[in-house]
Order: structure tokens, then C-alpha cells, then sequence
């Protein structure tokens, strides 16, 4: 016959629960306790042991503990109230934080305060007075819904409703074991935001350049909020502000309150719907303080979420609002005290190479577990073009950029500095005050600058040749008062608007190879307006009108590099420094006009000879010689007054009486012929052939 053996842990019990002080005379309590774990381990928890014990103190009206609580449990201890308030007894609380403590010996802290929570309270019986049926109406729902997934402390509220939810749904036996339906219907704190993302920005234009991973579940950007918090402040020396960002220092940053402005910082993170910012605080009121620099408020909450591309733009409108203030987040990782310094030396290299400002931010647990990161990068110090924001769950902000880098060293490729940006000086007859920003896109502005939180003006124009109505992105400057108005705007937004005036219709590798020409001119195009370092809107330049105002938004279509390497060499080669081109075709042309009809045009008495001229940049003059003097014309000037339909290869005198014009093609006739480039794509050629074919020495 076997001998039956009692599993060990009955016996030992009695030294696995410890109870102190007035509670050791209460046998009823321990009576309690030892069933209680009893259960646990028959459902298959780790216990208290001999070795291990849990202790149960009487608790004191002290501290956090107050006379609202009944118990309280921190690992390997318990807390419990004699004579608790309300109609439950200390035996059902004793329960209740049993469970905390089995779960904590079983789960490893890996189950989200709310699941604990519904556990413990199935588990103590606090529950059998509740009838089921009594369901939350949908705000109440919401509400905890958005509690639990900001990891909020759970109040009084929170567990009177997630009550109502367990007695509804039931909860499993099993050890860590979750209710299936109540986390579909609640679940984890920031459920659904992905293992790791990424987004970059022009700063310039707010136009998204390359992406991955979830762009739209929302966060709290934790130490991210630093950035527009420092943005609003009235003065403060850009070095000392620049090491409390790079060491995240929340404390001097507090410091400096008396300079905070809540309105510039409510505008600035305008562009994130999901928030709910507090009124500005009092001096008694340091919670709320700390709500504003990502920490979470006095019941738990974070003040707004965000996803990516909502907290690129408010991060965005920071930077541009006070661009002197961030210089010194180029120190981070080389400060010992900055957050980015315990990185490794050549991840911390590559942000000294491309001169990058860096902040981190990161979102925890109440108790301090990172729940999800955030590496924000802007580049390069001296006038930032680029932001990109990595997020990634689990890990702390700074532990990002070890991924990070492995884009950014791609991206130091695909998106070089020097052809980032273009400036376009806006040669409009309209006020600038009928430049509107949307009702939902504000507007931020200083003296001579001005730009949009979603990065768009609506413009209104009255110019000739100009659309009654378009879309410009960017940044708006202004040399002083009466100068002229310079937008500057990302490579690929400045590229669309051209393309959508001069070659609409281009397909393929023509249109490739266009793309090429368009973003090589903008880049180097700042010697056509000396006055203003830009490029102009007409076709002097490129015409330029910007975007329809029903045109959706789109991704920019990325130009490639090395068609870009490619026009720097043949540039170099034909001495250039703008590359035209021009609608061209192979279609040839004749045109007469009499002596005097061309007398009567330029209004001169006589006109002896007419030249053809080229300079080395590639301009083509037209050179008028009078029995005086002379006169030097662009061509471009010269074929328009005489309505020519491309600039004249050649031009003779018949008999004294008569010019004869002959040409190939429309427009000016120089560099890439858009008709050409087509004919070629259309036979097979790839976009650097068509831009040989346009540029080499040969052509």
C-alpha cells in the first residue's frame, strides 16, 4: 500500500506567514492567510516559504497610506488596516494582496498594473457582492481604457469600474494568465506601437522623406516635451540651456519657469490632437510642472499622445521657433552628464560627423520600468534640414541609437546636406498679409520670419502668369522690412512645383532625368538673386508655382544621388553652374522678317549685324549692332520679343533686306530639350544617358 505524502508546503506555512504586532492575536486572520495561499499554489503560483516568508505589518495612518486605504503591499511585505472602512473585513484585503505577492514571486512584474489589479480583486472575494450585468456606459470605458494604456496608477473609480468588468467577464485560474476578452477590450499600456519606428523630416517644409514601422499609434513622447518647453522661453543663454536638454536635467529646467510661456507652448504642440494640457500651473502645483516636460500628471495620466508624424511637426515648430536655444544638443554624448554619454564611441562619432543635435526621451512605468523610447536627431547644428524621430517599445530613449545609426549612415548617403534645401524668392504682387495659413495650421512668426506648424501657406496671388491660388511649404524670410520674401523649401516640394509647370507630361527616365536637373539647380541656382541667395519663381530660373490647392499629399519621390554626382562632373567639365534646359523637340524651324519690320521692334533706325553669343556659364546672348553703339540681350528676351519658338541657332542677312531665323525646337534650345529627352527614354535610354546626351562635351 502507498504512503500518501502531503505536498511540503502545508507544512510550512505556518513559518511562511508572518504576522506582527496586534495581528498575531487574531487566529481567524491566520486561519485566512494559510488557506488562502493554499489555493494559490493548488492553481500553481509560487508561495511564500519558511526560507522566503511574507510578513503582514498593522498598518500606520502615515506616508502615502492613508485612512482611505485598507492595504497596501510592497514585495515580501503586507500592510492591512484593523477594522477597514466600507463593508469588507481585513480577510478579504489580507486575500486580495496575497495574490499581489504570488503573482509577484510567479509573473515577474511582466503583467500590467490593471491585469494585477482585476486578479487580486477576483481573487478576494471583494467581488461577491456585485451582480452582473451592470455594464459601463462607453465614456466610462474610454476613460480607463486610456488609463490603462498610459500605465496610470489605478484610483478609486479606475477599480469600482474594472470591478463591474471582471464580475462580467470572470478571470482564469491559471498563473499570469489574463482575461482574453478584457484585453482585447483594454489591452497593454501602449498596445499596438510597434517594436521599433522611425520617420524623417525636411525641417524646412514638414514633408515626410522616408518612414518604418507604426506611424500612427499614439505615445506619450516623454523628455521629448523639453524641447517645446525650452522654445517658450523669454531669454536664456543657449549654452547653459543647451547641457540641462543634454542631460535631461528636469530640476533646472523647472528653474526656469518664471520664463515660460503656456500659450506658445499650447501652439507649438498644436499639431498633436490627442491632448489634454493643464492651465499653467501655480507654485503649488509642481506635478503639473513636470506634466509639461513629459512627466505624467498628479492622477497618472500623461498630458497628450502622439504619433510620429504629430510629434515630428510639434518638435519640428520648436526647433524652428528658437534655433539658437538647441545648439547645445550637439554636445550630447560628449558631456559626461548628457544622456547619450554611456553610448558607444562610434555611434557618438557618427553624430559629431554629421554635426547632429540630439535629444532622448523616454516613458516608464510608475516604478521606473521603460515602456517605450524616443531618439530625436536633428542635422546639421549650424542650420538644421533634417529631423528624424525614432521610437522603439521596451527600451529606454538613449538605448535607440545603436539602430539609429545604421540609418542615419544611409541616409548621410541618400539625403547629403548640400541637397537638402532650396530658396526661392517669391516673386508674387500679392500683400503679404493674404498668405494664409489654415485654420487648423497656425501660424508662428518673429520679426522677419514666418512658417506654419503643418508646414503649408496658402497663397492667393495677383501675379502675372502666376496661379490665383497655390500651396507653398516651408519657411518664409525676409532680409528686412521691404526686402524680398525667400521661401525655403525642401529639394523634393521645390522639384514637384517645377515639374508640375515646366514638364507635367514627362514620364520614365525622362522624368527621372529632369527630376535630376531641377534638384542640381536648386542646389546650386543661389547666384541668380545675389540680393536674396535664391533662385526666383519665373521662368528667368525655373517656373515654380508651388502646389494646387486640390493636389493630395504626397511622399517625396527621392532624386537619385548619383545622377546627382553625375551633373556635379559634367557641370565641371562645360565650366557651368546652372544647367538649362528647355521644352525643346526635333522639329526645325524657319522664320523671315523684314529689315524694317525688325527696326520698328527694337524701335532703332538701323541695325547693322546680329550675333549669336555663348558663355561659358551656357547663357546664350543675342548682340545687336547700331551705327552708334550696340546692345547685348539675353536670348531668351531676344525670342520672345520676336516671337520665336525657341532661341535662333543661326541668323543671316539676305540683300540687306531681310534676317532669316533658324532653329530646332521650343524654348530657349539649351541643355536637356524635354521633347528630346522623351524621344530618348522612349527608345531605351536610361535617365544618365539622357543626361549625357544633354550635357557632355559632345552635345
Amino acid at each position: 500500500m502507498k504512503r500518501f505524502i502531503r505536498p511540503r508546503y502545508l507544512f510550512d506555512l505556518g513559518a511562511a506567514i508572518l504576522f506582527f504586532g496586534a495581528l498575531t492575536q487574531q487566529t481567524e486572520l491566520r486561519q485566512t492567510a494559510t488557506a488562502a495561499v493554499r489555493e494559490l499554489a493548488a492553481q500553481g503560483y509560487r508561495i511564500p516559504s519558511e526560507d522566503d516568508p511574507v510578513r503582514v505589518f498593522p498598518a500606520l495612518t502615515s506616508g502615502t497610506f492613508s485612512g482611505a486605504h485598507a492595504g497596501g503591499w510592497r514585495p515580501g511585505s503586507i500592510y492591512l488596516r484593523q477594522q477597514p472602512q466600507g463593508g469588507l473585513s481585513e480577510a478579504v484585503y489580507l486575500r486580495h494582496e496575497l495574490f499581489h505577492e504570488a503573482s509577484h514571486r510567479s509573473c515577474g512584474g511582466r503583467l500590467p498594473a490593471w491585469v494585477e489589479e482585476a486578479g487580486a480583486m477576483y481573487f478576494s472575494g471583494e467581488l461577491a457582492g456585485l451582480a452582473p450585468g451592470d455594464r459601463p456606459s462607453p465614456l466610462d470605458l474610454q476613460r480607463i481604457k486610456n488609463r490603462v494604456r498610459q500605465d496610470a496608477e489605478l484610483d478609486g473609480n479606475d477599480r469600482a469600474l474594472l470591478a463591474r468588468l471582471v464580475v462580467n467577464a470572470g478571470w482564469p485560474s491559471k498563473p499570469c494568465a489574463v482575461s482574453a476578452k478584457l484585453n482585447e477590450m483594454l489591452g497593454m499600456a501602449f498596445d499596438g506601437a510597434g517594436d521599433s519606428s522611425y520617420l524623417l523630416m525636411s525641417l524646412l517644409s514638414g514633408r515626410i522623406l522616408a518612414s518604418g514601422g507604426d506611424q500612427s499609434s499614439r505615445l506619450p513622447p516623454g523628455s521629448l516635451l523639453k524641447i517645446p518647453y525650452a522654445a517658450t522661453l523669454t531669454q536664456a543663454d543657449p549654452d547653459l540651456l543647451g547641457a540641462e536638454l543634454a542631460a535631461s536635467d528636469t530640476e533646472k529646467l523647472l528653474q526656469r519657469r518664471e520664463q515660460f510661456q503656456v500659450e506658445r507652448y499650447r501652439l507649438l504642440l498644436s499639431p498633436i490632437k490627442e491632448q489634454k494640457l493643464p492651465a499653467k500651473a501655480t507654485p503649488s502645483d509642481p506635478q503639473t510642472w513636470r506634466s509639461y516636460l513629459g512627466e505624467r500628471n498628479a492622477d497618472g495620466d500623461f498630458a497628450l499622445q502622439a504619433n510620429l508624424p504629430e510629434l515630428a511637426l510639434a518638435m519640428r515648430a520648436a526647433l524652428l521657433s528658437k534655433p539658437d536655444y538647441f545648439r547645445g544638443l550637439s554636445q550630447n554624448g560628449i558631456l559626461p552628464s548628457s544622456t547619450l554619454a554611456g553610448q558607444s564611441e562610434p555611434d557618438k562619432k557618427l553624430l559629431r560627423q554629421l554635426q547632429v543635435l540630439a535629444k532622448t526621451g523616454t516613458v516608464s512605468t510608475v516604478d521606473g520600468r521603460p515602456l517605450a523610447g524616443h531618439l530625436l536627431l536633428a542635422w546639421p547644428a549650424a542650420h538644421p534640414v533634417f529631423l528624424a524621430i525614432f521610437r522603439q517599445r521596451g527600451v529606454s530613449g538613449a538605448a535607440i541609437l545603436s539602430k539609429a545609426a545604421i540609418l542615419l549612415r544611409t541616409w548621410q548617403h541618400d539625403y547629403p546636406s548640400r541637397f537638402a534645401a532650396v530658396s526661392v524668392s517669391l516673386l508674387t504682387s500679392t500683400n503679404l498679409g493674404s498668405w494664409n495659413a489654415e485654420a487648423d495650421c497656425p501660424l508662428v512668426a518673429d520679426q522677419y520670419r514666418r512658417f506654419t506648424v503643418c508646414g503649408q501657406f496658402r497663397i492667393v496671388s495677383t501675379a502675372r502668369a502666376s496661379r490665383s491660388e497655390r500651396i507653398v511649404k516651408g519657411v518664409l524670410r525676409q532680409t528686412d522690412k521691404h526686402g524680398p520674401t525667400v521661401l525655403e523649401t525642401d529639394v523634393g516640394s521645390y522639384v514637384d512645383g517645377v515639374l508640375a509647370a515646366e514638364a507635367q507630361n514627362l514620364v520614365g527616365s525622362a522624368r527621372e532625368a529632369m527630376r535630376a536637373v531641377i534638384a542640381w539647380n536648386g542646389s546650386h541656382g543661389s547666384h541668380r538673386h545675389n540680393e536674396s541667395s535664391s533662385l526666383c519663381d519665373t521662368t528667368h530660373c525655373m517656373v515654380y508655382l508651388g502646389e494646387l490647392p486640390e493636389d493630395k499629399p504626397r511622399r517625396s519621390s527621392h532624386t537619385d544621388m548619383a545622377l546627382m554626382q553625375l551633373l556635379d562632373k559634367l557641370a565641371a567639365e562645360s565650366g557651368l553652374n546652372w544647367l538649362p534646359f528647355a521644352n525643346g523637340g526635333d522639329q526645325h524651324w524657319q522664320r523671315q522678317l523684314s529689315s524694317e519690320a525688325l527696326r520698328r521692334v527694337f524701335a532703332e533706325n538701323q541695325i547693322l549685324d546680329i550675333r549669336r553669343e555663348r558663355r561659358k556659364d551656357g547663357e546664350l546672348f543675342i548682340r545687336l549692332f547700331y551705327p552708334a553703339s550696340e546692345e547685348l540681350l539675353s536670348c531668351e528676351i531676344f525670342r520672345n520679343t520676336l516671337k520665336l519658338p525657341s532661341c535662333p541657332d543661326s541668323i543671316t542677312a539676305a540683300n540687306g533686306q531681310t534676317w532669316q531665323f533658324v532653329g530646332i525646337g521650343a524654348g530657349h534650345g539649351l541643355g536637356l530639350s524635354i521633347g528630346r529627352a522623351q524621344a530618348l527614354a522612349e527608345g531605351g535610354r536610361n535617365a544618365e544617358q539622357i543626361l549625357r546626351d544633354a550635357y557632355g562635351q559632345s552635345r
